[in-house]
């Protein structure tokens, strides 16, 4: 199993990537008001409201035409984009005028001349140096291009912040240039160590950022899935699904696969569930098995092969009863169990939430569901609410439960069922959270009662989205036993802190459980005979594994202890040449 640090790791260094502003037409007005600042504060230098008024413009023209000097200059690297350059204008000019605004502050405090010139050129090299950054290490610039373009547009700017009639004289400055070009070559070495931290594992660290962002914002998954999928290795897959054929009906399935869904948005297996949702000709439930994210598929061409491999399935087991459904409950923990003779569904949710289960707790209970003599066992992580890793005592506690409900299972009758099924598919629904399956209901009528599962096609749900609903149907009469996400990653990529949206963080809890019992009463309505096919399918193909993951966590990991030293220097640097100038 991956380590579950490693994924918390890089999961945390996400919420970085939100720093910029999520539209550049704001960081467009950012840069342009930072620029007009700097002018502004110079105001005393320049002789006549004419002089500020020209000298604003050309700030303006020298921002606004520095965008796309930059795009031009930074041609034919990996991640070159308008909205990007913009990005990174904002932040330089804003740091410039952050700066000469702190140097106004030092010289109230030191009770210096008012000496602006020196600020403005220690913003020249603030502002260059964060370029340089950017450059190096998200556009994919080499070092010695990326530090000639880093100063072109901030030297031309500098040049316009100059009275027109006053010259500048380098040696009257040393203290500045001396401390911005130390600062400039801590970026440089920055750049370095921090693109060498996942060596010798990683090649490059900024490749594979490079890599990301190209995927993440721009849905351009092939240097990516060229990268994960050289790292990943053949391995044994095995499908579970149950197939209920109906009277005058489409058949319905029921699918567990050894795969997670991932790794993000639009890479690999992100979209498995919607794939599998299609493949069974939309009349599918996928649920998420015990499994984590060393069992994603690292590109599409291999989920591709994998959906191929289904049509071999063989039939293990088959009839036409099951036992009434049964939940047993502890402090944490709902399960819920069913049993179509001798083939068991095992449904797991802890009603605080969890992060994915260990595998270790998957092979227990499958050896005790064979020692008390079952064919077969789903074992699904209904995946509903969201959470942490479960501690040990939890884990025991859950195990025991298992054991426990599987025991009751054994001593309960089989009847005749059965079975009705709906989908959000082609309904008035809009619901932004979910995946292209939507939301479906399957229901089990036992000696004419409903039992009914819910399934969304959803990175998890909000904490109390699931009670809320559960609730909400009992309250009308509808026996929700319980419901599952297909923990898709095909809603990730979005501006949160996590990275993704839960089904209830945009959709309001009402709209939601309105749908849920909507389709709930149209699976109750068209329920009808049936008979089950247990199937097992194995798949031959390419998963990312442990190390991949546990390579960037490390490389992210060194990155920002490199960082955090290199920007410990800067600052000491900095704040060093706002006293000394």
């Amino acid at each position: 199993m991956i380590s579950e640090d490693s994924v918390t790791d890089i999961h945390k260094r996400w919420y970085f990537t939100l720093l910029n502003p999520s539209s550049y037409k704001t960081s467009a007005v950012i840069s342009i008001i930072a620029s007009l600042g700097i002018i502004a504060i110079n105001d005393n230098s320049y002789g006549h409201l004419t002089d500020l008024i020209i000298h604003s413009i050309v700030a303006i023209g020298i921002t606004t035409g520095g965008f796309f000097l930059d795009l031009f200059l930074l041609k034919g690297t990996p991640t070159n984009k308008l909205s990007k350059v913009i990005h990174v204008t904002a932040f330089a000019t804003s740091l410039w005028l952050v700066t000469i605004l702190l140097g106004l502050l030092s010289i109230s405090i030191f009770n210096k001349y008012p000496y602006l010139v020196n600020y403005n050129f220690e913003g020249l090299f603030i502002a260059s140096g964060l370029r340089y950054g950017i450059f190096v290490s998200v556009f994919g610039s080499k070092i010695f291009r990326s530090i000639l373009i880093s100063f072109i547009i901030p030297t031309i700017f500098f040049i316009n912040i100059l009275p027109y009639s006053s010259s500048f004289i380098l040696v009257s400055h040393l203290n500045a240039l001396v401390l911005g070009s130390m600062v400039f070559a801590i970026g440089i070495v920055w750049s370095v160590l921090a693109d060498r931290a996942g060596y010798p594992n990683l090649e490059s660290t900024f490749k594979i950022l490079q890599a990301f962002l190209s995927a993440w914002t721009e849905s351009k998954q092939e240097k990516m899935e060229r990268i994960f999928e050289s790292r990943s290795k053949l391995n044994n897959i095995k499908t579970r699904m149950i197939k209920f054929e109906r009277q005058n009906e489409k058949q319905v399935f029921i699918v567990l696969p050894d795969i997670h869904p991932g790794p993000f948005n639009p890479i690999g297996g992100s979209n498995l569930p919607h794939k599998l949702f299609n493949f069974f000709e939309d009349s599918a439930v996928v649920l998420h098995s015990i499994s984590d994210h060393s069992l994603n598929l690292p590109t599409s061409s291999e989920v591709k092969k994998y959906l191929e491999s289904l049509k071999a399935a063989s039939i293990r087991n088959k009839g036409n009863e099951c036992t009434s459904p049964i939940q047993t409950r502890s402090n944490a923990f709902t399960l819920t169990c069913l049993d179509f003779k001798g083939s068991v569904i095992l449904i797991i949710s802890k009603d605080s939430g969890m992060e994915d289960l260990p595998y270790m707790i998957r092979e227990k209970i499958e050896q005790y569901s064979v020692e008390l003599g079952f064919s077969d066992i789903m074992i699904v992580d209904a995946h509903n609410a969201m959470g942490k890793k479960i501690p040990l005592e939890e884990e025991k506690m859950l195990v025991d439960l298992a054991f426990s409900s599987l025991r009751a299972l054994k001593t309960q009758q089989y009847h005749q069922y059965k079975i009705g099924y709906a989908t959000s598919m082609n309904s008035e629904f809009k619901i932004l959270e979910l995946g292209g399956a939507g939301i479906g209901v399957v229901n089990f009528q036992i000696n004419n009662e409903n039992h009914l599962i819910g399934w969304a096609d959803s990175n998890n749900l909000v904490n109390g989205l699931r009670d809320k609903i559960l609730k909400d149907l009992k309250e009308q009469g509808i026996n929700m036993l319980d419901i599952c996400s297909s923990d898709t990653h095909s809603s990730s990529g979005k501006r949160t802190r996590q990275g993704y949206y839960a089904l209830g963080d945009v959709t309001s809890n009402e709209d939601i459980s309105k749908a849920f019992r909507d389709i709930s009463m149209m699976a109750i309505s068209n329920t009808t005979s049936s008979t089950f096919s247990f199937m097992d399918s194995y798949s031959q193909i390419k998963l990312m594994g442990k190390d991949q993951f546990d390579n960037y966590a490390s490389a992210l990991n060194k990155s920002m202890n490199i960082t955090k030293i290199s920007l410990g220097i800067t600052v000491v640097l900095y704040v060093m040449m706002l006293v000394i100038s």
